[in-house]
């Protein structure tokens, strides 16, 4: 206990320290200097609570946590990024921004990924983690203005998302109206004998008519024959991932495969 209140003192003495590095000289009586009144809002503030998402792609080895820039950001903002279990060591995870850092795999998907700006988005990889642990996320960001925490519970089997399967193709069956979907699993999930996956499939044509799901057995192999379509038209195909005993939630759909059946 006493060593964790410890770890805790350090972690707002970092903090305040950064304050002080981005706010520069102090005023004589110790305070920081005043802004000038020309500068605007955005410049006077400090930051807002990093707006966090968190998911785990390679359950349970290591979950990621990302948060965007926020918006109209004029002040420098550095990002302090720690988690611990109940009674356990502090650990520190150093937040990137995903423009200038390649993601831990590159099968790993980020998704949100929008606008302009080279910082739109950072990332966070928390590793070593362990089954069915509350563990306790803190991510604070710091101007020289003050700053903003980000505080949540979660343990790994709530945020599991696998990422989508790779490798996905579609091909006619020669001689039947049926097409044979193919896919390789995402190669992120990284055991998949003790933790093994399952996978659901979406196809619907021409991006207007009803989708038609179809559930696979997870102890099938990764393919699957869509028998009885219709000649002549065009169907669209995806495939998600899911981990077997349903934690978490299922990946984002695999990039759209077009095939359209033959007439005859």
């Amino acid at each position: 206990m006493y060593v964790q209140h410890c770890v805790c003192v350090l972690f707002w003495l970092c903090v305040c320290a950064v304050v002080t590095l981005l706010s520069g000289e102090l005023s004589s009586d110790g305070t920081v200097p005043t802004v000038p009144s020309g500068e605007n809002r955005a410049e006077r503030d400090p930051p807002s609570p990093p707006e966090v998402r968190c998911w785990s792609p390679s359950y349970p080895f290591k979950a990621l946590c990302s948060w965007p820039e926020p918006p109209q950001t004029q002040l420098p903002i550095q990002y302090i990024a720690t988690y611990s279990m109940k009674g356990g060591e502090i650990q520190q995870c150093h937040p990137y921004p995903t423009s200038v850092h390649p993601l831990p795999s590159p099968e790993s998907s980020l998704p949100g990924v929008n606008g302009s700006s080279p910082w739109a988005r950072w990332l966070c990889v928390l590793k070593g983690l362990k089954l069915y642990t509350s563990y306790k996320l803190n991510i604070t960001g710091v101007n020289r203005m003050g700053s903003a925490s980000h505080l949540q519970a979660f343990t790994v089997e709530d945020i599991v998302k696998p990422d989508p399967p790779v490798n996905v193709t579609v091909q006619v069956v020669p001689g039947k109206l049926s097409l044979l979907v193919k896919w390789a699993p995402p190669p992120s999930w990284s055991d998949r004998t003790l933790f093994p996956l399952k996978y659901q499939i979406r196809y619907h044509w021409d991006n207007k008519g009803t989708p038609h799901e179809i559930t696979l057995d997870p102890f099938e192999d990764t393919k699957k024959v869509l028998p009885r379509l219709s000649p002549g038209r065009s169907y669209l195909v995806q495939v998600c991932s899911m981990e077997l005993m349903g934690l978490g939630q299922s990946s984002d759909w695999s990039l759209p495969v077009t095939v359209t059946m033959p007439a005859h």
